[in-house]
């Protein structure tokens, strides 16, 4: 599979234009005018990101008998802003799309600032030196991969209404294409080994999954959010930029003495399966809430 390898970058790039096209189609700038009116959803998203999750992610690695390398990308996968493909599911499961790609735009931001300051305090047993965030890689993601495509998607929408459905739809259709030929990918290139380290990780990595989206849900519920918002955040705090928790990785041992090499494995294992689990995660939630809509309409209709 090295010839996955070589295109693993150039797939990932272009299923995320396609998504942000296709979900930029079924968007007018007006209904991001309701957002500075919800400024309390991006708070607590931010709030829940890079505060609860990093001291739950800081308690596991320090009082669980992990070893070195799991506790460690267990913190920085907790200190990282939410991923790409949070948009996409809160599509896909008819949240607040403005809302996900806000929330989304505000935690990659603050991520720049929160996540080496976290990441020194909390795992900074792991890191000698200091920590050098790919600022540029960052912005260029954010600006080519996101924002310029959903403004395209959203030009579309302006100036094609009439085909604008059909556009987004095929747009979605072929993203969902190229992530399924990812995970095929990823699955049959060897990249990571799912039990590596026995049952008792992967059962782990899977409750925080579970656990950071049942308790997004639990806390929004219980302030006053709609369903709909309640939903979007909890995807957004249970889908982490995985793509950065590698880079920086890589970034952070890019010279790995034998010390370091099962801590910059470790981190690797941990961002590869995570998204692997919250991908399916996210799955299950689409398909539970396309249910319980099913069942609404269906208790209205009688």
């Amino acid at each position: 599979m090295e010839l996955f390898r070589q295109y693993e970058s150039a797939l990932a790039a272009a299923q995320l234009v396609l998504a942000m096209l296709g979900m930029g189609a079924t968007l007018r700038g007006s209904d991001f005018s309701g957002i500075l009116n919800n400024r309390r959803s991006i708070v607590v998203v931010l709030l829940l990101q890079f505060a609860i999750a990093p001291l739950i992610a800081a308690a596991m690695a320090n009082y669980l008998p992990l070893p070195p390398g799991i506790a460690f990308g267990i913190v920085l996968l907790a200190v990282m802003p939410s991923g790409a493909l949070s948009n996409l599911f809160t599509h896909l499961g008819g949240g607040n799309m403005a809302l996900s790609i806000t929330a989304t735009i505000a935690s990659t931001i603050l991520c720049l600032i929160a996540t080496p300051w976290l990441l020194k305090l909390l795992a900074g047993w792991a890191i000698e030196g200091g920590i050098n965030m790919p600022v540029s890689s960052v912005v260029q993601d954010v600006s080519l991969y996101l924002l310029i495509p959903m403004l395209i998607g959203m030009y579309v929408r302006k100036r094609f209404e009439n085909h604008a459905t059909q556009f987004s739809n095929w747009m979605i259709r072929l993203s969902i294409v190229v992530l399924l030929i990812i995970v095929f990918g990823s699955l049959k290139s060897g990249r990571i080994q799912v039990w590596e380290h026995g049952w008792s990780v992967p059962l782990l990595l899977v409750g925080c999954a579970i656990g950071q989206y049942g308790t997004t849900q639990l806390i929004t519920r219980l302030i006053g959010l709609k369903p709909g918002d309640c939903y979007t955040l909890a995807i957004e705090v249970s889908i982490r930029n995985g793509n950065l928790a590698i880079l920086l990785s890589g970034t952070l041992f890019a010279n790995a003495t034998a010390n370091e090499a099962p801590i910059s494995a470790g981190s690797l294992y941990v961002a590869l399966f995570y998204g692997g689990a919250a991908l399916v995660l996210a799955i299950l939630g689409v398909w539970t809430k396309m249910l319980t809509n099913k069942l609404k309409n269906r208790l209205t209709a009688e």
